[in-house]
C-alpha cells in the first residue's frame, strides 16, 4: 500500500513537472520570468565554468532551468493538492 501511494504521488509530481515545463516555454505565461531567472543565474555562476560552451547549452543554464521548473512544479503540485482537499470537504 505504501508503494502504491508513493507511485501515485510521484506520477502526480511528474505530471506537474511536465505542465510547469510547458508553461515556461516560449510564448507561455511563465516564459519571461523563467528567462529572467536563468539569465541572472548565468551571470552570477558562469564565471565558475572552466570550459566554453555553446550559447544556452552550458551546465549553469541547464541546472537553473531544471531548478526553476522544479520550483514551479512544487508550487503547482501544492496548489492542486490544496484544491483537491477543499473539494473533498
Amino acid at each position: 500500500m505504501q508503494t502504491a501511494k508513493f507511485v501515485k504521488k510521484a506520477v502526480g509530481f511528474a505530471l506537474c513537472f511536465i505542465v510547469a515545463f510547458v508553461l515556461s516555454c516560449y510564448g507561455m505565461p511563465l516564459y519571461s520570468f523563467t528567462t529572467w531567472i536563468v539569465d541572472h543565474s548565468h551571470q552570477i555562476f558562469s564565471r565558475y565554468q572552466a570550459d566554453t560552451y555553446e550559447p544556452d547549452s552550458d551546465p549553469v543554464t541547464f541546472l537553473s532551468l531544471i531548478v526553476v521548473v522544479g520550483v514551479y512544479a512544487m508550487a503547482l503540485y501544492w496548489l492542486i493538492k490544496m484544491a483537491l482537499r477543499k473539494l473533498k470537504r
